[in-house]
């Protein structure tokens, strides 16, 4: 009977799933990089985000992406919170995960004398999940956006709409890794009992 009751618990457990790349609102990730750490001032193909746990790298020809506190072009961009963002001087960017993400999202804008950009999602396997779908990115302004996926964004490139091929700004972006799939089973095991002692 006690058998029964546990499977019973466990049937009654709901799986949510995401089965494709979702937008979603502002949320507080368990990891969150403002590019405070820098190095500013420097036009890099590669910067560390999340204390490693990620990067962002330039993606096809340009300058450079830039960690900098204020950015004029058609345009002028200052920090959404902090004293430093990030930008592709001419270049497109693309962001890495060391873990999957399950959430990721930030406020992005530009300078360029267009706005918006398009973000394609890939996998672990480098398959494309999502895209190209918009990004707000308005002129000298900023503007949140994050998607989830349940099975893990392992790839997102960012590629501007403008002429110039780049000048997409992002700050104030949030991480969330896919859960182990050891967190998953305890969870289920914990509410499964919890669901077997409320019924006794």
């Amino acid at each position: 009977m006690k058998i029964r009751t546990l499977t019973f618990a466990f049937a009654a457990i709901p799986i949510v799933a995401v089965a494709q790349v979702t937008p979603i609102g502002p949320f507080t990730g368990a990891m969150q990089d403002g590019y405070e750490a820098g190095p500013s001032g420097q036009f890099l193909t590669h910067y560390d985000i999340f204390g490693g746990a990620g990067d962002v790298d330039q993606f096809g020809g340009g300058q450079g992406v830039h960690i900098t506190s204020g950015w004029g072009f058609f345009s002028t961009v200052f920090p959404h919170s902090g004293g430093l963002f990030l930008g592709g001087a001419g270049c497109n960017y693309q962001f890495i995960f060391d873990t999957p993400a399950f959430q990721f999202g930030g406020y992005f804008a530009t300078n360029a004398d267009s706005p918006g950009a398009v973000a394609t999602f890939y996998d672990d396997a480098n398959v494309q999940i999502g895209g190209p779908m918009a990004i707000g990115a308005p002129m000298g302004q900023w503007q949140w956006d994050g998607w989830e996926y349940a099975g893990g964004i392992k790839r997102i490139e960012v590629v501007a709409n403008n002429q110039w091929g780049g000048f997409i700004m992002s700050d104030d972006i949030e991480y969330n890794a896919v859960p182990e799939p050891a967190a998953f089973v305890a969870l289920a095991a914990g509410l499964g009992l919890l669901l077997v002692r409320r019924k006794r």
